[in-house]
């Protein structure tokens, strides 16, 4: 039976700092690390092999906003890369709590229909978190939640899309857009296709653009322009 040792220690007198992507302030900050509780491990596979891990559990305040949040940064022994002149070097895996994604900062969906809101947090929150196909699944969600809300017409969701034009929602250029926003999805829930995070995060601007086009403003020029 392969025996697992781990041991938990506080790190103590902490004077650290990171330029770290912060998810209020929308781009990279100064961050210092408030606490860190350090795990050590090791793991005896037997025949005189072993294999070891090392995971700090940390929490992080943002310099400028002072926002707190909760990162891991974990080695393993076994995940190693070689140099072009064959050093070895320790692979480090980093999450983050809550997610993040660099370039994202979501609009304020406060003035959203209720029904596009949650498909538009839920999508947001997969894209933070890495669940690529989830978000390309919840990317063609929420174009179909809107074409609803917005009482489109079509047999499907390539003919609402046309319709948007005709509305006055879109441009040509814009439908033409949306179209591809529609294959990715298509290929997410279909195919079960990994789109990566460019992608992702130019197809959630191009709705954002839309939502505060047909829902944001609209609302704020009634309420200015009364």
């Amino acid at each position: 039976m392969n025996k697992i040792v781990s041991k938990y220690s506080l790190e103590k007198s902490l004077e650290e700092s990171h330029r770290l992507v912060c998810k209020e302030c929308s781009r990279e900050t100064s961050h210092s690390v408030v606490s860190s509780y350090l795990e050590k491990g090791n793991e005896d596979c037997g025949a005189g092999q072993e294999v070891s891990w090392e995971s700090r559990n940390q929490i992080i305040q943002c310099l400028g906003c002072e926002v707190v949040s909760f990162r891991i940064v974990s080695i393993f022994s076994e995940d190693i890369d070689y140099g072009h002149n064959g050093e070895m070097t320790l692979n480090e895996t980093v999450k983050y709590y809550p997610g993040w994604s660099e370039g994202l900062k979501a609009i304020n969906s406060y003035l959203l229909p209720p029904k596009v809101q949650c498909i538009y947090k839920e999508t947001i929150l997969a894209i933070e978190n890495e669940q690529n196909v989830l978000a390309g699944i919840g990317i063609r969600a929420l174009i179909e939640t809107i074409c609803k809300n917005l009482d489109v017409i079509g047999k499907n969701l390539f003919e609402k899309i046309d319709n948007l034009k005709e509305k006055s929602i879109l441009t040509k250029e814009g439908v033409e857009t949306l179209h591809k926003l529609r294959v990715l999805g298509n290929d997410a829930a279909h195919e079960v296709k990994e789109h990566n995070k460019q992608q992702l995060l130019v197809a959630i601007q191009i709705i954002e653009h839309m939502l505060d086009g047909t829902y944001i403003i609209p609302h704020k020029v009634a309420e200015v322009f009364k």
